[in-house]
């Protein structure tokens, strides 16, 4: 059986709304399968179940359906920190950069790049050229092509084409202009593409005002508000870093008005010359890139490429794999880390996920002739917000506000004691020279204006609305990150330790489109989704869409099939970013009023979300369960195509069977405990937790330090202890233990059942429980034990957020073992579930059958139970058929067809055993020879509690007669 913990920390999903867009379902598939390749420590490409948090991180966890806001109200002052002792390992830093000093001649390119200067940007192009340009792209399929083929053993390929045309800036013509789109994936658009113009592509020398060769024209598609990238070069810069200069330009092509683009300095030998004394050194490119044998091969050279010359870059990898402090001294040889500590902390302070700490993306570095590298900043349009999950492969969800460290260099930095120190001292650094809130809010104004001023209609709204991000991140980041770092820098998560899979959570929805929508440039408007509920709740449903159609050749194969169909489902949200589901299923099964399982046949699917703006899903989670019902279907273009889900997202894939737990010991446990209901949503469960009042475990008086109790509604993973009980609550007690095990033990109930004063019994009343642990690391339990029996005792209990639970719980847990002196029924043994076998005819006529007696006043649904007639060889148990139910008091007569169903016949010295999948004994009969002869059964006398006899009139399916 799977970990029922509910103190862990799980990575959650907005209400979703609404799919992907053409290429959207193949985003969520390349990062399933970028997570084999990218990264030291991948995460699993299947959910995997949850894990213990590291001992030394901070449990934090989203909220369980829209984010709140970080506080906005500053942190006290940190005290003042001692400076750390040198070491060999980390040298004494020096003073933090400071800009360079302005030239005593201004740089005529200056006027280009000056803010109140907005471009005006006029291009014209053969109008074939044009369409080719805009329409080239990189898709997921080709960077999945890319990995595959490759294994990022080389920098990704420049798919983009220079075409010639006539470019007028401000007036000035200048002809044979090179224009070609630029953009990984993010950020391309084949409507408002970003552009690259280079003047000497084509004519030697040709120059913009005869200072400028090249120009970047972003079209901030990553950034609504159009402030981030201008912005962030600017806080960079007053960090005393190389940076971009930037400002604006409207952009025509062709006399079509394509709006406004940020304009950016390239990261080429002209701004080198500005920022270094030579400029001749070698300049490199970081795309999905690090300083690790995984990463390396993708740095992409940018000077002096002719010369195949890569010790430079070697000379940092190999400092990096020494792990002794003269590991890190070789580090300060290769790489200004002292530079690099403001880069970092920089690239912290603005929230730069996408950035080199954090996604190990858009980033240059540059190493003059004989000097150690120095990091630039790039790709800064997606700034002034944090991310939850800024790596998905490195299995790391909700880092500290403070610092990223995802990437080789931080990493190794900030797990050193001193360069933790140093990092924390540069960010207070920062925080008072260069986080001067009044000046970044004046820029902020000045952006806004110029974007309200000159950007399209359309855009100006989201415009101003997304700007207001900006500013409450501004005003909130100081105190956010005092607060983080005082009275010490937290603790960086361990990736192995938080490679875990999202919290579950339930959805249900129709939707209705037509068949040939799935490359629908306007998804939006090619179907729609209603009825939407979440987790229970139903929830109001703004703009949505729907698509379906046949996957390309690639798309199928990446899902495991020969052919695929894709149905995509999603919805615009409050902050214009798009949540949505794809599913996926062989063709075959294409027909109306099918009823689809989830897992089954080839059918599948994930949950997404993009950014605003964005085409790249910032989360992912797998869908683990759950129904699809077709309703229309048809497969010609436009025929209609509709129905509903109801599936899991997230949590624990499949039922409970296929645990091993083998070998388990048995136990006692006794806890007093006190908590409140919703503790388990807790951000912090250990701080936020109950507590124990007392526990005994095998009679021995334990230490109830450091032992959290959490209760709220049950998740899918613990539904699975009560399979057929709906609206279970949960009650968890765990602990993390010096070894990084994670400890504890869970009960389930109906909740129905949490009143002041019960009194549960396990086996008579609907309960049930078990304890565990999860090994440091591990993605599964190596240990499940349920409770054999058990009694809890409340003494308080409410569902309402807030409401005191206490009482007091005394059991018994281990795995049952039949012992044949317990008088052919296995009394001591079996677990009382409700679920009797009541009769069975060894001999029966015209074929052997049993009868199974459901006590209780609910339904039970066999799936999750095993039989077999051997009550030691576990390979020999079956399954019950599919969807078998038993309605409370009834006789349900089983006839035992070896060629159709259980495998096995009755004998006349046989024996019977009912299973859960764990292994767990719930009901059992032995009978000699003689004991159901031919015309006889072996039956309970009285029904349910009796002892078996032999009877000459068999009541298969009724109760039984004496």
């Amino acid at each position: 059986m799977k970990a029922l913990s509910r103190g862990l920390r799980f990575k959650t999903m907005r209400p979703i709304r609404g799919t992907l867009m053409a290429a959207g379902a193949l985003a969520i598939l390349m990062l399933l399968t970028l997570a084999a390749g990218c990264g030291p420590d991948p995460a699993p490409t299947s959910p995997p179940a949850p894990t213990a948090p590291p001992t030394e991180a901070r449990p934090t966890a989203p909220p369980a359906a829209e984010p709140t806001a970080p506080p906005t109200s500053p942190a006290p002052a940190p005290t003042a920190q001692p400076a750390p002792t040198p070491t060999a390992a980390a040298p004494t830093p020096v003073a933090p950069p400071t800009p360079p000093e302005k030239p005593e001649e201004p740089d005529p390119s200056d006027a280009f790049f000056a803010m109140e200067r907005v471009l005006e940007v006029s291009i014209e192009i053969d109008a074939d050229d044009w369409d080719t340009l805009r329409q080239q792209t990189r898709t997921f399929d080709d960077l999945m092509e890319e990995i595959e083929k490759y294994n990022l053993s080389q920098p990704f390929a420049d798919i983009y084409t220079w075409f010639s045309g006539t470019v007028t800036v401000d007036g000035e013509t200048y002809d044979e202009v090179g224009v070609r789109k630029k953009g990984f994936l993010g950020s391309q658009s084949d409507t408002k593409p970003s552009l690259k113009l280079r003047f000497d592509k084509y004519v030697d020398d040709q120059a913009l005002g005869g200072v400028i060769e090249r120009m970047t024209l972003n079209n901030s598609n990553q950034d609504v508000s159009m402030v981030n990238t201008c912005l962030g070069y600017q806080v960079f810069a007053a960090a005393g870093l190389p940076s971009s200069r930037c400002n604006f330009a409207t952009v025509s092509v062709n006399g079509k008005n394509l709006g406004l683009y940020v304009h950016v300095e390239e990261i080429k030998k002209p701004m080198l010359a500005r920022h270094f004394d030579s400029a001749e050194g070698n300049l490199y490119e970081g795309n999905i890139s690090d300083f690790t044998d995984s990463h390396r091969g993708t740095i992409e050279k940018k000077t002096n490429e002719d010369a195949d010359d890569w010790s430079d870059i070697d000379a940092v990898v190999a400092a990096l794999q020494d792990p002794s402090d003269a590991g890190l001294q070789a580090l300060d040889r290769a790489v200004d880390l002292d530079r690099f500590l403001t880069f970092w902390a920089t690239e912290a302070l603005v929230g730069h996920w996408d950035g080199y700490s954090g996604n190990r993306n858009n980033y240059h570095f540059y190493r003059e002739p004989g000097g150690p590298f120095v990091f630039i900043p790039w790709g800064v349009d997606d700034l002034f917000h944090l991310k939850d999950d800024p790596n998905p492969f490195d299995g790391i969800s909700d880092p500290p506000p403070s610092v990223l460290a995802l990437s080789a260099i931080p990493n190794r930095l900030y797990n050193n004691p001193d360069w933790r120190l140093k990092y924390a001292e540069r960010l207070k650094y920062l925080l008072d020279s260069v986080w001067l809130e009044d000046d970044l809010l004046g820029s902020v104004d000045q952006m806004a204006a110029i974007v309200q001023q000159h950007s399209l209609p359309e855009v100006k709204a989201k415009a101003a609305e997304d700007t207001e991000r900006v500013r409450k991140f501004i005003l909130k980041r100081k105190g956010e990150i005092l607060a983080d770092i005082t009275p010490e820098p937290p603790d960086w998560p361990k990736p192995s330790a938080l490679s875990i899979a999202p919290e579950a959570f339930q959805v249900e929805l129709r939707f209705a489109t037509t068949w040939g929508t799935k490359d629908s440039l306007d998804p939006f408007s090619a179907g729609s989704i209603s009825d939407y509920s979440f987790n229970g709740l139903d929830v109001p449903v703004g703009e949505s869409g729907a698509t379906a159609g046949f996957a390309t050749a690639q798309e199928a194969a990446d899902v495991g099939l020969e052919e695929a169909v894709y149905v995509t489902l999603m919805g615009l949200n409050d902050d214009f970013s798009v949540s949505g589901i794809t599913l996926w299923l062989p063709p075959g099964l294409l027909e109306g009023g099918a009823i689809l399982s989830i897992g089954e046949g080839g059918v599948g699917g994930v949950s997404w979300e993009l950014p605003p703006g964005g085409t790249f899903p910032e989360e992912f989670t797998p869908i683990t369960g759950g129904v699809i019902e077709l309703a229309e279907v048809g497969t010609e273009p436009g025929d209609p195509v509709s129905g509903r889900i109801e599936v899991t997202i997230g949590g624990f894939p499949g039922a409970i069977d296929g645990y091993d737990t083998p070998g388990l010991e048995s136990g006692t446990i006794d806890v007093g405990f006190e908590t409140a209901w919703g503790t388990n949503k807790a951000a912090d469960p250990f701080s936020a937790g109950g507590k124990l009042t007392y526990l005994t475990v095998n009679e021995f008086v334990e230490s109830v330090e450091g032992i959290t109790v959490i209760a709220g509604h049950a998740g899918p993973d613990e539904q699975l202890l009560l399979p057929d009980v709906e609206d279970l609550a949960s009650i968890a007690v765990f602990s993390l233990e010096e070894d990084g095990y994670l400890e504890g033990m869970t009960l389930v109930l109906s909740r129905a059942l949490l009143t002041d004063g019960a009194t549960l019994v396990i086996g008579k009343d609907i309960i049930a429980g078990g304890v565990w642990s999860i090994p440091p690391g591990a993605a599964a339990p190596d240990s499940f034990l349920p409770f054999t029996k058990g009694q809890l005792e409340l003494t308080e209990a409410g569902t309402d957020t807030g409401a005191a639970i206490s009482g007091i719980f005394s059991g018994s847990f281990g795995e049952p073992e039949y012992s044949a002196a317990d008088d052919g029924e296995g009394s001591s043994a079996v677990i009382d579930i409700g679920l009797v076998i009541n009769e069975v005819a060894a001999k029966g006529d015209p074929m052997d059958w049993f009868e199974l007696h459901n006590t209780l006043s609910d339904p039970i649904g066999l799936f999750a139970f095993m039989v077999a007639d051997d009550l030691t060889d576990a390979s020999k148990r079956v399954s019950f058929p599919p969807g078998t139910e038993i309605a409370p008091g009834e006789y349900l007569q089983f006839e035992v067809d070896n060629d159709n169903w259980a495998g096995f016949k009755l004998g006349g010295d046989e024996e019977l055993g009912i299973w859960l999948a764990d292994g767990t004994l719930v009901a059992v009969v032995d009978w000699d020879e003689g004991d159901s002869g031919e015309g006889q059964s072996y039956a309970r006398i009285p029904d349910a509690t009796g002892e078996f006899q032999t009877v000459g009139n068999p009541t298969p399916g009724a109760a039984n007669q004496p």
